[in-house]
């Protein structure tokens, strides 16, 4: 009977791997550290962006704190209105509930009409800090609003005009989205948060 013996091991070849396995594991201890520091810093940043000294220093940030304050009361009026009206649950059909959205942007509109006219009665034209005028800013967010309005206007009128055969998913609410990646409600709501106006922040019942 015969033995095999395992090949003789060339002490060379041998240095070299027990060199490459410290490497590996300081790259793979290298790629570790970079990782948990892009974590770190990313917490860091949003951390930051979502604090008051960040919101203090936004162009976007109103200066007129008592226009904000007003507005902020005013969309809780308004949302208080929304919420108290019947939800989709409880439409007995599609005309129903066209009727119920109708009525709810009934309320949207009559609080952008008078936030405008609070606006331009009372909203700087310059401005205290290097972003745009109070009044600009407003201005911007106001129009889009008027095109939320304008899609719920829509999707009232696609429910109410839609035949029985219209399967559910063709009848959802539809937003026009004006830029990329996001829809223009998150820069409404973006803007309302960012000015502690958070009751000022799109209707959830669509």
């Amino acid at each position: 009977m015969t033995t095999s013996e395992p090949p003789p091991t060339d002490p060379a070849s041998a240095g070299d791997a027990t060199e490459a396995n410290p490497r590996r594991s300081r790259l793979r201890l290298a790629g570790k550290w970079m990782g948990g520091l892009f974590v770190a810093g990313s917490f860091v940043f949003w951390a930051w962006a979502f604090s008051p000294w960040a919101r203090t220093e936004n162009p976007g940030r109103l200066d007129d704190r008592s226009f904000v304050g007003w507005a902020d009361q005013r969309c809780a009026r308004a949302q208080t209105a929304i919420d108290a009206l019947p939800t989709a649950r409880q439409a007995a059909s599609r005309a129903e509930r066209a009727d119920q959205v109708d009525r709810a942007t009934d309320e949207v509109e009559a609080l952008v009409a008078d936030i405008r006219l609070r606006a331009e009665a009372s909203l700087s034209v310059s401005t205290e800090s290097d972003g745009p005028p109070d009044t600009e800013l407003v201005a911007a967010w106001l129009e889009d609003w008027d095109v939320y309005i304008s899609d719920r206007r829509s999707h009232s009128e696609r429910l109410r005009t839609a035949s029985e055969d219209t399967p559910d998913r063709e009848l959802r609410f539809l937003l026009l989205d004006l830029t990329e990646g996001s829809t223009y409600t998150e820069r409404m709501d973006g803007f309302a948060r960012l000015n502690n106006m958070d009751n000022c922040q799109v209707p959830g019942d669509v």
